[in-house]
């Protein structure tokens, strides 16, 4: 019994090793299996992208050839331009309007025709070359071609859109980014009077940051809007006076700095172009005025002060001294009283060496008597 016993606990035993073992080999052959379809999986995608790859950069080439070709056709045929009139000669504050577009019959030239390069050219050859955005834009290898209107486009044009130079017959020259047919992104315009902005376009517009050369020696550098200044600028003119600051629909509003090449500089509010508000102006010799101005002219209440120490407080009318007001002297006199037309005129006290107060009337700036046993007014 003993040895049955063991016989059978032996093959028992047997049996759970080879059942453990089948076992073992089970899991070993599913886990074998996964891997194999994982990696077989993987393998058909990767030859299926690569299968996709090349039909899609087949694709791709054929689709561009198909469109350089009918690039070239187009080009062989009708070009969209825009319209090429004339543009209207402006100020610093209207940029020139381009027309409509239209579509023109044009022929391929070898180079611009010298009567329109030459005088661009000398008018260009002051500044700095402009930059367009990347290197091949730079480089510049575009075709040239001839409206029938005579004017010269000199880029690339893919409708309506690339980067560009055009001549007009009548001077004026573009070069720059398009979009829709127009002045878009950063570009350069030379108007045939010679003056020139350079900066940011939108629909044909200077719309952004850009800087405006004009032939007598002013320069504008800031914010546009609509062709107009708009928001912070600066501008610059030949003899080295400069103003810095507010610009509202192409005038001067709000704060800002005024410097005048003889050394005079006011700081304060301007309206539609003139010293209106608060402000301060400081003269090269010394005077200083701080108050309300108004239409250019001291207007209101402020404070006048003059190098050798004379000081006026009070008001003013139109630039000259007219209301109330008090004056004093560096040694000590004072008036306090009435003004007009930039005198004493009216009543008023004076103060004298001894510090005694009198009260008087004055006349186109004259004494004319002393108000004496009265009580003096109080008009200060």
């Amino acid at each position: 019994m003993g040895s049955c016993c063991t016989s059978s606990q032996g093959q028992e035993k047997n049996c759970q090793i080879i059942l453990q073992t089948q076992i073992q080999n089970t899991i070993i052959s599913e886990y074998d299996l996964k891997y194999h379809k994982q990696i077989q999986f993987i393998q058909a995608c990767a030859r299926g992208f690569l299968v996709r790859k090349r039909y899609q950069s087949l694709i791709q080439k054929l689709r561009k050839q198909k469109m350089v070709k009918k690039e070239q056709n187009h080009y062989s045929n009708e070009l969209s331009f825009k319209d090429s009139s004339p543009f209207q000669d402006t100020k610093i504050t209207h940029m020139p309007k381009s027309q409509h577009q239209q579509v023109y019959r044009v022929k391929k030239l070898a180079k611009v025709p010298e009567y329109l390069s030459n005088r661009v050219n000398k008018i260009l050859q002051l500044y700095t070359t402009f930059q367009y955005d990347s290197e091949e834009d730079n480089k510049f290898n575009f075709p040239i071609y001839q409206l029938d209107d005579g004017c010269i486009y000199h880029g690339q044009w893919k409708n309506g859109h690339g980067c560009g130079k055009q001549y007009w017959l009548n001077g004026t020259f573009y070069e720059g980014y398009w979009a829709f047919n127009m002045f878009d992104g950063r570009g350069r315009l030379v108007h045939s009077d010679g003056n020139i902005y350079e900066g940011e376009f939108k629909n044909d517009k200077a719309s952004g940051e850009g800087i405006y050369y004009s032939i007598d020696g002013l320069k504008y550098v800031g914010q546009w809007e609509n062709n107009v200044q708009n928001g912070h600028g600066m501008e610059i003119w030949h003899d080295g006076t400069t103003y810095d600051g507010e610009y509202k629909n192409g005038l001067k509003n709000g704060q800002g700095v005024f410097k005048w090449s003889d050394g005079s500089m006011y700081t304060g509010q301007l309206i539609d172009g003139n010293l209106e508000g608060i402000g301060q102006l400081k003269w090269d010799d010394g005077r200083v005025y701080e108050g309300s101005w108004k239409n250019n002219c001291m207007h209101g209440h402020g404070q006048f002060k003059w190098p050798d120490g004379r000081k006026y407080e009070g008001q003013y009318n139109n630039g000259i001294k007219e209301g109330v007001g008090q004056f004093e002297w560096p040694d000590g006199r004072l008036y306090k009283g009435e003004w007009l037309n930039n005198k004493q005129h009216g009543i008023g006290i004076y103060l004298g060496y001894n510090g005694i107060e009198k009260e008087g009337e004055w006349s186109d700036g004259k004494l004319v008597r002393w108000n004496k046993g009265k009580a003096r007014m109080s008009i200060i």
